[in-house]
């Protein structure tokens, strides 16, 4: 007990740095296509909390999480599983977003090292994770 405690606190440490999530877009929930786009997902691995930026699968950055809802209440974090809607200034949904399926958090590459060096603190979802962003970013290549 005592060591998952450890653990845990351990892996707050780490996240406090950035935090790792991959995200599915639900595209039948759009709430507002622009100023900001407004639009669920729901959250496939790690943790989601808001300012933080947003890629594609291609790399390519979408934009910062500014505000997340659950019910219509403000939420700040969505953890694994967890179905929210999401706003994203700056970003048209049809156009930048349409024909995407997935987005992910957008870590440096000295946050991707930081977590491979911690990765026992990470859940095998996360790890999942954090191997699809190495290969979208084209880490260590």
């Amino acid at each position: 007990l005592r060591e998952d405690k450890r653990k845990e606190i351990e892996k707050r440490r780490l996240l406090g740095l950035s935090a790792l999530f991959k995200l599915k877009i639900l595209k039948e929930h759009v709430f507002r296509n622009t100023k900001p786009a407004i639009f669920g997902v729901r959250v496939v691995a790690g943790k989601l909390i808001p300012r933080l930026h947003l890629i594609d699968e291609t790399g390519e950055r979408i934009g910062k999480v500014k505000n997340m809802q659950s019910e219509n209440k403000a939420v700040e974090e969505a953890n694994e599983g967890m179905e929210l809607a999401i706003s994203v200034p700056g970003v048209n949904f049809e156009r930048k977003l349409g024909d995407k399926n997935f987005l992910y958090s957008d870590i440096t590459e000295a946050q991707f090292r930081n977590f491979k060096k911690n990765k026992d603190l990470l859940s095998a979802a996360e790890l999942r994770v954090l191997q699809e962003i190495e290969q979208i970013k084209k880490f260590g290549k």
